[in-house]
């Protein structure tokens, strides 16, 4: 329906714009500043110097550090995941793939082994030139579809959507939906 869609796209800048971005620029922020300012490591525990002292040095330190890696994997993991069943959802509506985890699972060992040629040839090559490809084959992507697609009802849309999430963004921060039990569920196992 044309409300499901709006509330679709107003929830897609919710979760992908500047909430999102602005937890990962605190933390970027804060890395980079203890790294290039205070020629720290680029670990999390040295950006808790100032709380913690000495002990951001010690086993808390390391247990900070510890805690950081792990998360960061399984989110690598969960995004890899759920890259993966994108991936197969795409190429069995588009090609008649299966849609199972054998698929999925060659998906994220295709992407995986991508990945690390990439990192072992270095920044200045591989993950460079993965980049590079990235932004162009996105461009391709943006401008076909601007060509190919319905232009105006994108644009429009586009801009009805951000104007509803600019409209939206403190009540959708703090919605909790305490009085409406659908609407808690979508929440609590959507956020």
């Amino acid at each position: 329906t044309q409300a499901a869609m709006k509330d679709a796209l107003r929830y897609s800048f919710f979760h992908w714009g500047i909430s999102a971005w602005s937890i990962y620029a605190i933390v970027a922020l804060a890395l980079a500043y203890f790294k290039f300012r205070k020629n720290a490591p680029g670990l999390i525990s040295a950006t808790l110097y100032p709380i913690l002292g000495k002990h951001a040095k010690g086993p808390i330190g390391q247990l900070i550090d510890i805690i950081a890696v792990f998360a960061t994997v399984i989110g690598v993991a969960t995004t890899l995941g759920l890259g993966a069943q994108q991936i197969n959802g795409g190429l069995t509506y588009l090609f008649g793939v299966p849609n199972n985890f054998t698929v999925q699972f060659t998906i994220i060992i295709i992407v995986t082994i991508l990945f690390m040629l990439s990192a072992m040839s270095g920044l200045d090559k591989g993950i460079q030139l993965l980049s590079n490809v990235n932004i162009y084959v996105a461009g391709v992507l943006l401008i076909l579809t601007l060509i190919l697609g319905p232009t105006l009802f994108i644009m429009n849309n586009f801009t009805n959507s951000f104007g509803d999430y600019l409209q939206n963004i403190i009540q959708m921060s703090f919605q909790t939906a305490p009085d409406a039990p659908d609407a808690r569920k979508w929440i609590d196992s959507w956020t």
